[in-house]
């Protein structure tokens, strides 16, 4: 405040502004503090000012603010104050303010924010503008744009010429098994193929989980949804499942809870939303283990549980697990499940829908995680509660 003071003397322009004045108006102050008179005229300017700017309190005092602007708009510039004055309350915050443009010594022009306050001295109106050089944020905005173009080219790379030949794989290996015992080939070899089967299929979720986190940042993650029965579309979903709880020796438990209504959700998102699920608690859970799915109305809705008793997560970790590439770090230290990419789409599947997910877990205990889905719509579009 000293400093800004001081600058102000210098300019010999203390008489106009009393110094009562001078806290007023640096305490608005992030950056810049600029006040000016009823004409316009410079009659405080600060150290934030004179670093932005480039120019001296005593080499602005007394000429009009319009020089710290670009040419092309002084003249609108000018009115917008006088507008200000005669219109508004004492102030007006920077996110109530449109951006401008600032003109630096140097001729350079850069973007800012401003905030502006009006208060009245003998009778005048002062204006006290305070103002922050945004060129830094603009600059990372611009980085992160380009960084998000990239990434999008690079999707539509991974979602073409990288997809293509997985499919190719996973459905050339899928006939290889089909003609095995035909051709009589050998059991082992069979066994390599769905090694290379599974590989590409993995793969290609990989790839899908990749294009759909994509999706859910740009918020085109799209759901067809349609009046389905609950309790077949469930078991759709989880029909592939139960190889996968086998052969990792986990008891996989369906309950339904009837009587159950219909429910209006895509099909094919439902299944991919239950795969990450249940896949996760499969995962998690250790032979001898139990994963139990759970299904019930509510809220004129359904809600699904999908409950395990593996290994849990710490709850200093729980507030994290969905955000994107988020892996809970467990006691099986090295060991790498998934790119954390299923949680995050299982929220973004949810919500798509208008439904809302939640988890419950605790180290060494076993993590539930609940979603709910919307009933199916009556013939006016509304959510019946009927089943």
């Amino acid at each position: 405040m000293k400093d800004a003071i001081e600058a102000v003397e210098r300019a010999s322009m203390r008489q106009t502004l009393p110094p009562e004045l001078y806290s007023s108006f640096l305490a608005i102050s992030a950056d810049a503090v600029i006040a000016v008179d009823d004409e316009q005229r410079i009659i405080f300017f600060n150290q934030g000012a004179e670093r932005i700017f480039g120019w001296t309190a005593s080499e602005v005092g007394g000429k009009y603010l319009a020089m710290l602007l670009p040419e092309r708009f002084r003249g609108a510039h000018r009115g917008h104050v006088q507008g200000f004055g005669a219109a508004h309350g004492r102030a007006r915050l920077m996110g109530e303010r449109q951006e401008i443009s600032g003109l630096r010594k140097s001729g350079e022009e850069f973007p800012a924010e401003a905030s502006i306050q009006r208060m009245e001295l003998d009778g005048r109106n002062v204006y006290a503008a305070v103002l922050r050089d945004v060129s830094a944020r603009y600059r990372v905005e611009e980085a992160l744009h380009q960084a998000i173009r990239a990434r999008d080219e690079m999707m539509g790379i991974v979602s073409h010429d990288l997809r293509n030949p997985a499919s190719a794989v996973k459905m050339l290996a899928g006939s290889i098994l089909a003609e095995a015992t035909e051709r009589g080939i050998p059991g082992d070899v069979a066994e390599r193929v769905e090694v290379i089967r599974q590989a590409a299929v993995q793969i290609d979720r990989l790839i899908q989980d990749l294009l759909d986190v994509t999706r859910l940042e740009a918020g085109r993650l799209r759901v067809t949804a349609r009046d389905s029965e609950t309790r077949p579309l469930v078991e759709a979903a989880l029909t592939p499942l139960r190889a996968l709880a086998e052969s990792g020796e986990v008891e996989l438990v369906v309950t339904y809870v009837e009587p159950l209504p219909a429910v209006h959700a895509d099909p094919d998102r439902v299944t991919q939303l239950l795969s990450n699920l249940v896949g996760n608690s499969l995962k998690f859970t250790p032979a001898g283990g139990r994963v139990e799915v759970r299904v019930e109305a509510y809220d004129g809705g359904v809600l699904v549980s999908v409950a395990d008793d593996g290994e849990g997560i710490p709850a200093d970790q729980l507030p994290h697990v969905f955000d994107r590439f988020y892996q809970v770090s467990h006691a099986r230290k090295g060991v790498r499940h998934g790119a954390g990419l299923g949680l995050p789409i299982a929220r973004g599947i949810v919500e798509a829908h208008g439904g809302t997910v939640w988890i419950e877990s605790a180290a060494g205990v076993g993590t539930t995680v609940r979603f709910t889905l919307p009933g199916a719509r009556d013939d006016n579009g509304a959510i019946s509660a009927g089943g």
